[in-house]
């Protein structure tokens, strides 16, 4: 018999929120969690997220998580620059952790928290959840059975409204403020496209990058960078915060030596900017219902109830990890990769020239 597994969130923002309503749909399912105790300054945060998913104990201090027996696995969902301060203790106390990412504005604290969460036997899966899109899945399969050949190269676009409140009510202002996020879209938003592309071509080794900042912020608003895998595979990636209100879109194209695959995705599960086109030699263009590869794919993992947000099947599979004992996937050293990645960016555009992943890391 599974174990009932007590759940601890710290953090109720948005994301926090958004986690809460995602585990409450998992345990109408069935999944055997239990919502123990919410943790956020503001007491009516932590009640805005027990009205998604109904918490026991509702606190301001993030101590009370780590120190309540009751809890199994913390959900870490406060703003990036307070996560060492977070990640170190919820280690100590022995809970499975869920990061979201990024996990530090620097990289030399990623480097600290990584070879933190190393030393220890907790489960420890971070928030990339966009490797669970089931179109995302499918292009993984494609390249994996090279069944149009190997891949050759792919163009990422990534490009959302920029998450501060001078433009989005709902959003925070620390988002501009490099001492706290660490930078602009590159690292806050497109590390998930960074974490994509590594996962299905394997990862990077040499980055080259040019960024721009319009708004005035004091951090890039725009990014362009060109990415070559161990693989052999080359990339390109451009990463945008702009004005437009509402706008969060990845368009992800894949080159192979006989097909091309496009595909585009929102923010959500189920929505109208999900497409996925596939275009191989010799065969008229097709459009394949984004439903039909969801359907496929949950079949795939034994799940009946189709997810609203894409982080319902990660926290599924942080669920399994703790269950059976296996590694989390995606992990601490995933995030490792993700994040040398995008430092290699930044030195490249500081510097003007390529970087290897090697100055930074062994991958």
């Amino acid at each position: 018999m599974l174990k009932l597994l007590g759940v601890g969130l710290i953090g109720c923002g948005n994301i926090g929120r958004i986690h809460a309503a995602s585990l409450a749909h998992i345990a109408a399912d069935g999944v055997p969690i239990r919502p123990v105790i919410a943790a956020d300054p503001s007491i009516k945060c932590c009640e805005e997220a027990a009205c998604n998913w109904p918490f026991e104990r509702l606190v301001a201090d993030p101590q009370e998580v780590f120190a309540d027996p009751e809890v199994d696995a913390v959900f870490l969902c406060t703003p990036t620059a307070t996560h060492r301060d977070l990640i170190l203790p919820i280690l100590a106390a022995g809970k499975h952790l869920y990061a979201e990412k990024p996990l530090a504005p620097s990289f030399h604290v990623v480097q600290e928290i990584y070879e933190a969460v190393a030393a220890t036997p907790i489960v420890a899966q971070v928030g990339f959840q966009f490797r669970w899109n089931s179109m995302h899945t499918k292009v993984k399969g494609l390249v994996e059975s090279r069944e149009f050949g190997s891949p050759m190269s792919y163009l990422v676009r990534d490009d959302e409204c920029w998450p501060t409140t001078e433009f989005l009510d709902y959003s925070s202002s620390w988002r501009s403020k490099r001492e706290y996020s660490g930078g602009g879209p590159l690292i806050e938003h497109s590390i998930h496209a960074i974490d994509l592309v590594s996962w299905m071509f394997g990862p990077p080794r040499r980055v080259s990058a040019i960024t721009r900042s319009v708004f005035g912020f004091g951090i890039e608003d725009a990014a362009a960078l060109c990415l070559e895998h161990e693989s052999g595979v080359i990339g390109t990636l451009m990463t945008v915060y702009g004005g437009v209100q509402g706008r969060e879109e990845r368009r992800l194209e894949v080159f192979f030596e006989r097909g091309i695959v496009e595909v585009t995705s929102g923010v959500l599960v189920d929505t109208e900017d999900n497409s996925f086109r596939m275009e191989i030699a010799g065969e008229t263009p097709a459009r394949i219902d984004p439903n039909v590869i969801l359907r496929e794919h949950l079949a795939a993992l034994g799940v009946s109830v189709q997810p609203f947000f894409w982080n319902e099947l990660a926290s599924r599979a942080f669920f399994e990890s703790i269950q059976t004992g296996r590694p989390a996937s995606p992990g601490f050293a995933d995030a490792l990769i993700a994040h040398a990645t995008v430092e290699a960016a930044y030195q490249s555009a500081k510097y003007k020239r390529a970087v290897d992943i090697s100055e930074l890391i062994k991958c």
